[in-house]
């Protein structure tokens, strides 16, 4: 790329596993794209750190769709048991996917391991210009026009011209807020903490448990290796981990008693603070957001990416070059795109509000209800496959047939 100009359909703001994903979907129909990454995709490559992602059953199914998916280069580890268990033994429920005919729930990826073979994908695709180390300085609406101006910090090239552009480059995002898309948060007061641990456990069945102390997760990926997830109320915190930043066994072996024995080489891999994000409006002037950009989810249920994908299914199942130019431009078709997207995201934030206020909160009200949903879900098969099926994104899915 030697012009200091060059004009694309899209241009991608962001490379991370949304933004990347999108970028070669795109491109795959037609469409010229640039994707702008701010970090350096070598890098990116060389990274041999480990955070799981769970996908579920149709995110699967999506990515076999568009021919991306190889669980051994990924180092997949498949789901075929969920188990949720709210404050005591009697509040528990089990899934398995025999319970639908299906051979999975989902599976459980290394991030970074998925990241880098898109960035492999993305790499071979043609129509697809990747503008890595770089970041976006300025980005401008043409006068009496709806495409863009876009400059970098890179050299090559200097300045995009773009007729759409999609911002995926994660929450908080500078761009956004130059683009005045209102952005509303909400503190959960928790911190999460990603725990890798080795011991002995029920091969792949994760559990999602909730108690006064805060939300936690068993996620295994393989047959001795797991990693626990403990959202912890800010308050309840220093119970599980001390000064040290080092995990208080004992009371991790408390909560996951009946799922996780013989507890070794335990060590936190990361942590932050929990809030949660969204934004008013998810498109403006020729501007997409996507992601984390455009939603950050609270991780209970583990929605987030889950959505971007079918998000990005909904974009290429729309979208199409060869029809677009015969009828309208691109802008046209994104508004029929965003009125499906909107509707996805409604349901999904709804679904994860859903569980927060109720699964999750200790006050005897919320608790009486979440014990009445689970024991109506124990009793009611039919009602207990649809929860399921609404978790794996299965509800209304139109090129699929399972039990319930």
């Amino acid at each position: 790329m030697d012009k200091k100009s060059i004009k694309y359909d899209f241009t991608i703001i962001g490379g991370g596993l949304i933004g990347t994903l999108v970028s070669i979907l795109l491109s795959r129909n037609g469409f010229k794209c640039c994707l702008i990454e701010r970090n350096s995709c070598e890098e990116i490559n060389n990274l041999k750190k480990f955070s799981p992602l769970s996908l579920n059953y149709r995110s699967i199914l999506i990515l076999k769709k568009f021919s991306l998916w190889n669980e051994e280069y990924i180092s997949a580890a498949p789901i075929t048991g969920l188990i949720m268990k709210c404050f005591n033994s009697l509040n528990r429920l089990q899934f398995s996917s025999s319970d639908i005919d299906l051979e999975y729930l989902g599976y459980v990826v290394n991030k970074f391991s998925l990241q880098k073979y898109f960035i492999n994908a993305a790499n071979k695709q043609e129509g697809l210009d990747i503008v890595d180390n770089s970041s976006v300085v300025e980005i401008k609406q043409k006068i009496n026009q709806t495409s863009y101006v876009i400059r970098t910090s890179s050299e090559k090239p200097k300045s995009i011209q773009s007729e759409f552009v999609i911002l995926s480059d994660g929450e908080p995002s500078s761009l956004k807020d130059k683009l005045e898309f209102k952005t509303h948060y909400h503190h959960h007061n928790q911190t999460s903490y990603l725990v890798d641990c080795g011991g002995s456990f029920e091969v792949g069945v994760a559990a999602q448990l909730f108690n006064e102390d805060g939300i936690f997760a068993l996620v295994p990926y393989s047959t001795t290796k797991t990693s626990l997830i403990l959202t912890l109320n800010d308050d309840r915190k220093d119970k599980y981990i001390n000064k040290n930043n080092k995990v208080n066994i004992d009371q991790i072996q408390k909560v996951y008693s009946n799922y996780l024995k013989n507890i070794k080489t335990v060590k936190i891999t990361g942590s932050y603070q929990l809030k949660s994000s969204k934004s008013d409006a998810i498109i403006r002037n020729n501007v997409l957001l996507l992601g984390n950009t455009s939603q950050l989810l609270h991780p209970v249920g583990a929605q987030g990416f889950n959505l971007g994908i079918r998000n990005i299914e909904t974009i290429i199942n729309q979208l199409d070059r060869k029809q677009i130019l015969k009828r309208r431009d691109i802008s046209e078709s994104m508004k029929e795109i965003v009125d499906i997207i909107n509707h996805d995201r409604q349901d999904v934030l709804q679904m994860t509000d859903v569980a927060i206020k109720f699964f999750a909160n200790s006050k005897s009200a919320s608790r009486i209800i979440s014990s009445f949903m689970i024991n109506f879900l124990k009793i009611s098969q039919k009602s207990k496959h649809k929860f399921l099926k609404k978790i794996l994104g299965l509800d209304n899915c139109s090129y699929l047939t399972i039990k319930g």
